[in-house]
């Protein structure tokens, strides 16, 4: 299937079960990279962080880690 956009590529891959929403606000420097290393590792889904943190608090926008962090994804792209 042809994507026009990153969005709709997210949105399809959330309807695969290839995404998951993390809507807990975490790290940007420890804990987002943490749960994506252990995610990746076990083969597991794309995760799109709503509200990551910095040092000085949240950021404005969210942030997608292991877009294309399997063949399954990679040929979905």
């Amino acid at each position: 299937m042809k994507y026009r956009d990153l969005r709709e590529f997210c949105i399809g891959l959330e309807a695969a079960g290839e995404l998951r929403r993390v809507a807990e606000p975490l790290s940007a420097r420890l804990e987002m990279t943490a749960l994506s290393d252990r995610v990746l590792r076990a083969g597991g889904p794309a995760l799109w962080f709503e509200r990551p943190l910095d040092s000085g608090g949240r950021y404005k926008i969210p942030a997608l880690t292991n877009l294309f962090g399997t063949t399954k994804r990679v040929a979905m792209g």
